[in-house]
């Protein structure tokens, strides 16, 4: 009798010493900040750090703890924000609730953008003289260099200058007033781009010329190539004015040709179409006879001459790389992912990319840089008028430490074979603009 009186008391004191001897699973996906899995994040118990685990490739996690083993979960990553959370009486109350186990989603931010620098060495002074200034260069294949250059400014006639590989000027060619830069093609030949023109430079022995070429042309044929893998041409249909363009596989030795990718800001095109909604009914009445015209839509032609012109617009930036012998990478801004093409897989890989997000804090600048010798690609960031150089790792999409240049306010970078070559000059200096050179380390 005395037993059955208390027997709900023993009983009670069992469930206790059950549920504490029981082990709790806590278990759920890591995301990040678009909903996409974020695969190999580190997770560890604090009271447990050296047992380290990682997510899988959906971003899956589990973890066990015994039942009133209040813990703090913790989840680290180079690319995402670090992340704690509390496993404490309220998760383990559900877990019980549960048989014992708890799922939840573990949205993971960024990481922003940290200057961790390598202390830069003075640079070299590569090439620079007090007679003139130096707009723009560009090395040729053998070591000399070809430069464009003013003693007062462009407008009033620029010089093309040829160097030899101790920087020493050996030949010169005058250009009429409205020279802009120098640019290579998918050829590595090397054009003039003048305010009206366009001319093809080369060298003959130790001799500079120069040839007209057709402008039209040139934008329309030259200027879109990329690169060559094989008998492979990669070119893109990109525009300035419109918000979207695709990247092209060209075969030369068929004559066919495929979209490898589309690349479009999704937003962007939204207010740009719906630009024409707003426009005056004369502007309406012209867009719909150019539709009659050409076959382009009105809200086209509305985006293309109304839309671009406000603060709203920004032209896309979706580079595309070649690297190595046989692929490509394309860094889409606008998807957010960074894609590996090959001719014979075609895309074999995507990674997600983030140095772009939030440029305003971080600094992010277009363009990014790739080292014309090794093949890879550099981020820039502008902090205080300093640039900061970061290269992304092909695999992961994520940034490395930066290099710090030692000048403010450089112009025209360069990177061949882990050098950084760029024109500066000193700020309300008597200097002419000078060509520097610095080793990345």
């Amino acid at each position: 009798m005395t037993l059955l009186k208390h027997l709900p008391l023993v009983i009670f004191l069992l469930f206790v010493q059950y549920a504490n001897s029981q082990e709790i699973t806590f278990y759920g996906k890591v995301v990040d900040i678009d909903g996409d899995p974020a695969h190999n994040v580190t997770y560890f118990l604090k009271s447990r750090p050296e047992e380290k685990m990682k997510t899988d490739r959906e971003g899956n996690f589990e973890v066990k703890l015994d039942f009133k083993d209040y813990d703090s979960l913790i989840f680290k990553s180079v690319q995402f924000e670090r992340q704690a959370i509390y496993l404490g009486k309220r998760l383990h109350k559900r877990a019980i609730r549960n048989n014992r186990s708890y799922s939840f989603r573990v949205e993971l931010e960024d990481r922003q953008f940290n200057i961790l620098t390598v202390r830069p060495n003075v640079p070299d002074t590569l090439f620079g003289t007090q007679e003139y200034s130096v707009e723009d260069f560009e090395f040729l294949e053998d070591g000399r260099m070809i430069l464009l250059t003013y003693e007062k400014t462009l407008k009033k006639g620029g010089v093309l200058r040829l160097l030899d590989e101790d920087m020493v000027e050996i030949d010169k060619h005058y250009i009429a007033g409205d020279a802009i830069e120098l640019r290579k093609d998918f050829r590595n030949k090397i054009h003039l781009l003048a305010e009206e023109r366009v001319f093809l430079v080369y060298v003959d022995e130790n001799e500079l010329h120069i040839a007209m070429e057709n402008r039209d042309y040139y934008f329309k044929y030259v200027a879109p190539l990329i690169d060559t893998i094989g008998s492979n041409i990669y070119f893109s249909n990109y525009s300035d004015i419109y918000p979207a363009f695709d990247y092209f596989e060209f075969n030369r030795d068929d004559s066919t040709y495929n979209v490898l990718l589309k690349v479009e800001d999704t937003l962007m095109m939204e207010l740009y179409r719906s630009e024409f909604k707003y426009v005056d009914v004369r502007t309406k009445l012209w867009a719909h006879q150019k539709q009659i015209e050409t076959g382009i839509d009105k809200e086209i032609w509305v985006g293309a001459t109304v839309f671009t012109n406000s603060i709203y617009y920004e032209p896309l930036y979706a580079p595309l790389f070649k690297t190595g012998q046989d692929s490509l990478l394309v860094f889409d801004h606008y998807k957010n992912r960074m894609f590996r093409y090959t001719p014979q897989d075609g895309f074999v890989d995507s990674t997600r990319i983030s140095y772009h997000l939030d440029h305003r804090r971080s600094g992010w600048e277009q363009p990014l840089i790739q080292d014309e010798k090794t093949g890879r690609v550099y981020a820039l960031f502008l902090k205080g008028g300093y640039t900061y150089l970061s290269e992304i790792d092909k695999n992961t999409g994520h940034v490395k430490k930066s290099f710090k240049l030692y000048f403010k306010y450089v112009e025209r970078i360069r990177i061949i074979d882990q050098k950084v070559y760029y024109i500066y000059r000193p700020f309300e200096s008597v200097q002419k603009k000078y060509i520097y050179q610095e080793k990345l380390s």
